[in-house]
């Protein structure tokens, strides 16, 4: 192993094995790349995406979809590398023969990570990238044009071209622990990192009675408000957790603003439509109930909308109580009853930490990268991935913005090392 490389590139995880990959595509392995990370293998965290199915991108990526501090910069990011691009180099560089769902997702038709993972690995031994595994890099030096980087075992590599794909925070047993402000300090300005904060996440709440609700599902509508305004909404599964609050990945969505409003001392309110409709369409199925089944009582008469468990807490939200008779209740009852449906205003005392988020915000801010995701002030420090302040929503766009910065940076780094 030598202690000179093109390229040296911290994090064997998404950005950092496509990064690797592109490199050595872009200069017909010509380029000596280092691959670094704290793990026994790479792609340790990639192995776990999409419940193990590995969402690699989605066909509506576009800025709209991420949080970030430059979206004019990340719509150019990803403008300049799409989705198309992301299943051209997966099929036609990797080999991993690709589908895609009726929402555009896009996954490897086996629908197994590990696919991926191995794909990367194989790719990158066959072009000659040297790894190093199982010693975290500990400091950074910048000596001139050059990039001193030192491990935890002592060893020490040098290169022209350092590429910091270390990720966030979120699954720390992963190696996953948010270096990149610690690795970086002396290079990167403090005033340009924006602390890292969980996103993706479930949402918690002290509301009466919620975690008897523990386990039940329903696909429909939630909006982030801050009591006036909605600030946020997205469509799916909700999913009440045992821990009293509700997840699934139309929660998760919404919940980087969520996180930011509670740091801020502010306690957000989401209002779930458990069936996905509107009050007016709510109301009819209501009344049929109480000409239906005018002998039961209100949990019994709106069984087959929704689970009893469910049925009995929205009573109880509405003011009624579960047991009266669905006959007893006037129009107005019922419009009381299908507001709480399709509004079950849930209050939002906290949310998951790293084991629960699926991704970070925060990181590097993307306003003080160029176009090739090198950091402004500092000629050959590319930072990719996680590691900037960019986070998507559920569903293919986290991924599709590792393989995006990752290729704008290599790209970059294959023209300086052609010259």
């Amino acid at each position: 192993m030598s202690d000179r490389y093109d390229c040296i590139i911290l994090g064997a995880g998404a950005s950092g094995l496509f990064a690797a990959s592109m490199l050595l595509k872009l200069t017909s392995s010509k380029a000596s790349v280092l691959l670094i990370d704290g793990n026994d293998r790479c792609g340790k965290k990639l192995a776990l995406t999409g419940s193990g199915r590995c969402n690699l991108s989605n066909e509506n990526a576009c800025a709209v979809k991420y949080h970030t501090d430059d979206p004019e910069l990340l719509e150019s990011c990803l403008d300049d590398f799409t989705y198309w691009d992301t299943v051209d180099f997966f099929e036609n560089t990797l080999g991993v023969v690709t589908v895609s769902d009726d929402d555009g997702l896009i996954y490897p038709s086996t629908l197994r990570a590990a696919t991926v993972v191995d794909s990367f690995r194989f790719y990158l031994e066959e072009n000659g990238c040297e790894f190093k595994f199982g010693s975290k890099c500990a400091k950074i030096f910048c000596e001139g044009r050059d990039y001193k980087v030192i491990l935890e075992d002592g060893s020490a590599y040098m290169t022209n071209h350092l590429i910091c794909a270390t990720g966030g925070f979120t699954y720390p047993s992963t190696g996953s622990t948010g270096a990149v402000k610690t690795l970086l300090k002396g290079i990167v300005a403090p005033e340009d990192f924006v602390g890292f904060k969980p996103a993706l996440t479930s949402l918690n709440s002290k509301m009466a009675g919620i975690k008897a609700l523990a386990g039940i599902r329903c696909r429909g509508i939630v909006e982030l408000t801050d009591g006036k305004a909605v600030l946020d909404y997205s469509e799916g599964e909700v999913i009440f957790t045992k821990e009293g609050g509700i997840s699934g990945i139309c929660v998760m969505d919404i919940s980087g603003k969520a996180v930011e409003m509670l740091d801020r001392g502010t306690k957000p309110t989401v209002n779930v439509n458990l069936l996905g409709l509107a009050e007016d369409d709510v109301y009819p199925m209501l009344e049929f109930r109480r000409e239906q089944f005018g002998s039961r009582n209100i949990t019994a008469a709106l069984t087959g909308m929704m689970p009893r468990v469910l049925c009995e807490f929205v009573c109880r939200f509405a003011g009624f109580d579960p047991a009266d008779s669905i006959s007893g209740l006037g129009d107005q009852d019922l419009r009381k009853l299908a507001e709480a449906v399709c509004a079950l205003k849930i209050p939002v005392d906290g949310y998951g930490g790293t084991d629960k988020a699926q991704v970070t915000s925060g990181g590097v801010k993307l306003s003080c990268m160029n176009e090739s995701m090198q950091y402004r002030s500092h000629k050959g420090l590319y930072i990719i991935g996680e590691a900037l302040n960019v986070d998507g929503r559920c569903g293919g766009f986290n991924l599709q913005w590792a393989w995006a910065s990752a290729a704008a940076a290599a790209k970059e780094v294959a023209l300086r090392c052609s010259n």
